[in-house]
C-alpha cells in the first residue's frame, strides 16, 4: 500500500524515466495499482533524467491525481544518465529496502515481490536473473532473430565481468534490484559510472563490502526492439568501464564510508555580492532557497548599496566583505590611494594592477587603510561582518598577506579565505588558477595564515567548466570531520554586468543553475556532506579572540 509521508515506508520503489511519454501513463498506472494491493507500506520515487519530451507533464498530472501519497518526483535540469538517476533514487529511499527498475516494465512489477521476498529473508541484494533455469520470457516471433543476437553478446559481456570485475554473478545488467537501504546507501558517493556500467560498478562496491548477493529467477517481457543499442560501441565502451571499476577496486575506492557521525561540512560562498543587479538577485535567491550558505560583499559598485541594505534586512545569513583593489572605484577619496587608482579614478583592471605590484608601485599603506573604509563601510550599513576574502584572491599575494591580511584579520577579528589545490580544469590539464592560489595559500600558510582560517577553499574549476563532475571532483576530495569552502560566482547577465568589464559572464548562470539543481543536493547527500556557515569553528573563534572585537561580536 502506498500511504502518506508521514508513515515511513518498508520499501521504496525507484522508477528512473527518460524519454518515455510513450508508455509513461500505462507504467505509472499499473506499478501504482500494484503498490497499492500490497500489504506492505511503500513509497514511489520517480526520477526524471531531463525528459525533452512530454514525460515531466504526464509525472506531474499522475503527481497531482494521488496528491498527499508518498510519491516523490525528481528532475534533472540536464540528460545525466540512467546510473545517476537511480543512484538519486537510491539516496532518497526512507525504506528499509529499495527496489528499482526499468521504465518499461521489461519485468513486470510483480517481479519486484520476488526480489523482495530474498531481502527479507536476509540477502543483502536481490538481483534479477534472466539465466537462471526457473526464468521465463515472454516475446514475440517477430523478435527472436534480434533476441537471440542480443542474447549471445550480452552473454560474452557477462563473461568479461565475471573474469575482470564481478566473479560468479550470471546477470549483471538486468533491470530490477533490491538493496537494503543501510547497505547501499553508504557507497554512493564512492561510484563514478553513470551509463550502462553503472549496475556493474555497484555490484562491485557491494562484493568488496561483503555484501551477500543473490540472483533471482524473474519474468521477462521482451515486446520492443529499440534501435539505439549499438552492441559493438557500447560494448567497447564497457570494456574501458570495466577495466577502470576493477582498478579502482584494487585501489580500495569502495571501501571508504561517505556517512559518518562526523560529517565533512561544507560552506558555499558566493562572491561578489553588490556587483550587478543580476549577481545580486542570484545571490539572494540562493541564500533564501537554501543553496548558498554565505555571501561576500564587493564594494565600489553602483550596486554595492543595494547589497548592504538587503544583507543589513537579513542578519540571519552569513556575510564577508570582498576586499577589492581590481574593480570599480575605491571606498576612500582617490587623493588618499594614488597607487590603486588611474587618472578617472577607477580601480586598475587586474592585469596591470599586478605588473604594478610586482613592479612595486602599489603602496601597502593605501592598500591597508583602503581595505580598513571598506570593512568600515560594511559595518556602517548595519551588517555583521563574519569573514574576509577578496576579489581576484588579491589579498593572498606575497608581502599583502603577511603584512597587511594577517595583521587586519588580527586587528578585526575576523578569518579569512585561503585556497587548496587545484582540481582538473579541462580535459588532464590541472586547472592553472587553482594550482597558482594553492601556492599561495601554501606561502600564506608559512606566514601564520592558518591562525584566522575557517575552511580551506577551493572552486576556481567552476568558474572553468560549472559542472556536476567537476563538483563531484571536488567532494571527493573532502573528508570526515573537516570543514572546506566552495567559492562560487552565481548571477544572471544582465546589461550593468556586460558594462562592469567583468570578464566572467555566462559561466555565472551555469553555475547558478547547477547549485539550484536537484543533482547538487544529491551530489551532497551521496558524499555525506553537510552545509553549514562555521561560525563557531576554531579557527573562528582564534581570530576573533586574537582581535579588537570591533565587528560587535
Amino acid at each position: 500500500m502506498i500511504l502518506d509521508f508521514a508513515q515511513k515506508p518498508l520499501v521504496t520503489f525507484v522508477l528512473p524515466v527518460y524519454n518515455a511519454q510513450s508508455l509513461l501513463e500505462g507504467t505509472l498506472r499499473k506499478v501504482h495499482a500494484w503498490l497499492s494491493a500490497r500489504p506492505e507500506v511503500w513509497e514511489l520515487v520517480i526520477v526524471d533524467d531531463c525528459s525533452t519530451d512530454g514525460s515531466h507533464e504526464i509525472i506531474e498530472r499522475f503527481a497531482l491525481a494521488h496528491e498527499g501519497a508518498a510519491i516523490s518526483r525528481i528532475r534533472f535540469t540536464e540528460n545525466r544518465g540512467k546510473g545517476f538517476a537511480i543512484r538519486v533514487g537510491l539516496g532518497l529511499a526512507r525504506g528499509t529496502y529499495v527496489i528499482f527498475t526499468d521504465c518499461d516494465l521489461a519485468y513486470p512489477v510483480e517481479n519486484a515481490s520476488r526480489v523482495l521476498a530474498q531481502l527479507e529473508a536476509g540477502a543483502d541484494v536481490s538481483i534479477a536473473c534472466r539465466v537462471l533455469p526457473e526464468s521465463t520470457y515472454l516475446i514475440s516471433p517477430s523478435f527472436f532473430s534480434y533476441l537471440y543476437t542480443r542474447h549471445v553478446m550480452g552473454r560474452f559481456f557477462n563473461l568479461l565481468c565475471r573474469v575482470l570485475t564481478v566473479p560468479r554473478l550470471l546477470d549483471t545488467q538486468a533491470g530490477l534490484k533490491g538493496f537494503r537501504t543501510e547497505v547501499v546507501r553508504p557507497i554512493l558517493g564512492r561510484l563514478v559510472m553513470n551509463g550502462f556500467s553503472f549496475d556493474v560498478e555497484l555490484l562491485r562496491a557491494l562484493m568488496d563490502r561483503d555484501a551477500r548477493i543473490v540472483e533471482t529467477a524473474v519474468s521477462f517481457r521482451y515486446d520492443s526492439e529499440p534501435s539505439t543499442v549499438r552492441f559493438v560501441y557500447d560494448s567497447a565502451v564497457m570494456l574501458r568501464d570495466l577495466l577502470h571499476i576493477r582498478y579502482r577496486s584494487l585501489r580500495g575506492a569502495y571501501l571508504r564510508d561517505v556517512e559518518t557521525t562526523d560529517p565533512a561540512r561544507l560552506v558555499v560562498r558566493a562572491d561578489d555580492f553588490g556587483l550587478s543587479p543580476g549577481v545580486n538577485q542570484a545571490i539572494q535567491e540562493g541564500l533564501e532557497a537554501g543553496f548558498l550558505t554565505s555571501t561576500s560583499i564587493m564594494l565600489g559598485t553602483p550596486h554595492a548599496p543595494a547589497a548592504m541594505r538587503w544583507a543589513a534586512d537579513h542578519p540571519g545569513f552569513s556575510f564577508g566583505v570582498h576586499l577589492n583593489l581590481t574593480q570599480g572605484r575605491p571606498v576612500l577619496p582617490t587623493g588618499q590611494v594614488r597607487s590603486l587608482v588611474d587618472g578617472s579614478g577607477e580601480f586598475y583592471p587586474l592585469g596591470r594592477f599586478l605588473f604594478r605590484f610586482f613592479t612595486g608601485r602599489v603602496r601597502s599603506k593605501q592598500v591597508r587603510s583602503e581595505w580598513r573604509a571598506q570593512i568600515a563601510a560594511v559595518r556602517a550599513a548595519g551588517v555583521r561582518v563574519a569573514h574576509l576574502d577578496s576579489h581576484h584572491h588579491v589579498h593572498l599575494l606575497p608581502r599583502f598577506c603577511s603584512k597587511i591580511t594577517l595583521p587586519l584579520a588580527k586587528e578585526e577579528g575576523i578569518p579569512v579565505r585561503a585556497m587548496d589545490g587545484p582540481v582538473r580544469g579541462r580535459g588532464r590539464w590541472p586547472d592553472l588558477k587553482g594550482l597558482l592560489l594553492s601556492l599561495a595559500s601554501r606561502a600564506a600558510r608559512r606566514a601564520g595564515i592558518d591562525r584566522f582560517v575557517e575552511a580551506r577553499g577551493s572552486g576556481t574549476a567552476l568558474m572553468r567548466r560549472p559542472t556536476l563532475a567537476v563538483l563531484q571532483s571536488l567532494l571527493l576530495r573532502m573528508k570526515p570531520g573537516r570543514t572546506y569552502e566552495l567559492v562560487v560566482h552565481p548571477g544572471i547577465v544582465d546589461l550593468a554586468l556586460r558594462d562592469s568589464g567583468d570578464a566572467y559572464l555566462a559561466g555565472r548562470e551555469k553555475e547558478q543553475q547547477l547549485l539550484a539543481s536537484e543533482e547538487y543536493r544529491a551530489a551532497l547527500r551521496h558524499h555525506g556532506i553537510e552545509l553549514t556557515e562555521p561560525s563557531g569553528t576554531e579557527a573562528a573563534d582564534t581570530a576573533r579572540s586574537a582581535g579588537s572585537h570591533r565587528n560587535g561580536s
